[in-house]
């Protein structure tokens, strides 16, 4: 059995990912389970104890013998009703006093050889911002939403633990990570709605609005910029991050220090999919300047040099992964 990895957020989207890996390359892992019942786990390298980030004391009991501690868990909502995004208190406590409890549980570790914190791409506040270039882990931070401070506070943190302690740390930072279930989310005319015209939602709600049963694929959406040319966004799978998260544990010794980028192979133009995926799914497609979006790009070049990063879900694939569920009458 390989060495131990404390891991927070294992029942999460990414997290599911990420035990599964590691167990498949032969760590042992010891998962923190907050509301779910500890019952007995279904591998035998794999250690379920109960727990919360919010006791520093029960950390400091659980993380003795792990040689790693990966820390994914944190509220994070993208979706309406964006509960925790509205409450700055919730969030200090969940991502700012949670990484802060587990740092103080984790820098007297004799045998820890990498601290490594989930961030996320929302630091570089993407969406509402302009980029004149593929964004690098060296373009200047600029939250906004707290959700995003909160992190970048997360990540100065692990920053002056390594300075001040000699904590061993790194980071990755998450591009907008999206499962089967919720990818097609993104292309439905409720999510893009707020950002519209008073005209445009005229035209175009009687046609693809959710109605009912059927508010899942009332119609399919593609968001424009003002000058009429498409939207752009850059995704991510679950599956493509869980194994980055694993090569950056795999390749501690290189990574130290650094932060790194991950995101799906590449960014894409709503229209080059929506007519598409519209014609997958049997419902109307239509289009519309949206404010306040601007194109971006996540580079990932310093993942794939250092980590070794090969992301193997570009949007065509995520998107084909969805409509099968939908078919198969999964989602």
């Amino acid at each position: 059995m390989g060495a131990r990895i404390f891991l927070t957020g294992g029942s999460g989207r990414i997290g599911r990912r990420v035990q599964r890996k590691l167990l498949e390359r032969g760590y042992a892992v010891r998962s923190l389970a907050h509301r779910r019942r500890v019952e007995s786990p279904p591998h035998p390298a794999l250690e379920l104890v109960q727990g919360d980030i919010l006791d520093q004391d029960g950390l400091k009991k659980l993380l003795p013998g792990c040689s790693f501690v990966v820390h994914l868990a944190a509220a994070w909502d993208m979706f309406p009703p964006a509960v925790y995004e509205k409450e700055n208190d919730q969030l200090f406590e969940s991502v700012i006093r949670g990484t802060y409890n587990l740092l103080e549980a984790s820098r007297g570790l004799p045998e820890l050889q990498a601290f490594l914190y989930a961030s996320t791409d929302a630091v570089y506040a993407t969406g509402p911002r302009r980029f004149d270039a593929p964004i690098t882990e060296d373009t200047e931070l600029q939250p906004s939403r707290f959700y995003a401070l909160a992190k970048i506070a997360c990540e100065s943190l692990c920053l002056n633990y390594g300075r001040l302690y000699g904590l061993p740390w790194l980071a990755v930072r998450i591009c907008w990570c999206l499962d089967a279930d919720e990818i097609l989310r993104i292309f439905h005319y409720d999510f893009w709605e707020g950002g519209l015209s008073p005209e445009d939602r005229a035209r175009l709600g009687p046609r693809l609005a959710g109605r009912g049963a059927e508010a899942r694929f009332g119609g399919v959406f593609a968001p424009l910029m003002p000058d009429g040319s498409s939207g752009v966004d850059h995704v991510s799978d679950p599956e493509d991050i869980g194994e980055g998260i694993c090569l950056a544990v795999d390749r501690h010794a290189e990574a130290l220090g650094g932060t790194f980028n991950l995101a799906g192979p590449a960014n894409f133009r709503y229209l080059d999919l929506v007519e598409d995926l519209a014609r997958e799914l049997g419902v109307p497609w239509g289009s519309a300047p949206v404010k306040g979006i601007e194109p971006y790009e996540l580079s990932i070049q310093r993942a794939r040099r250092v980590l070794g990063y090969d992301p193997q879900y570009p949007i065509e694939r995520m998107l084909a992964n969805a409509v099968r569920r939908v078919k198969q009458g999964v989602a």
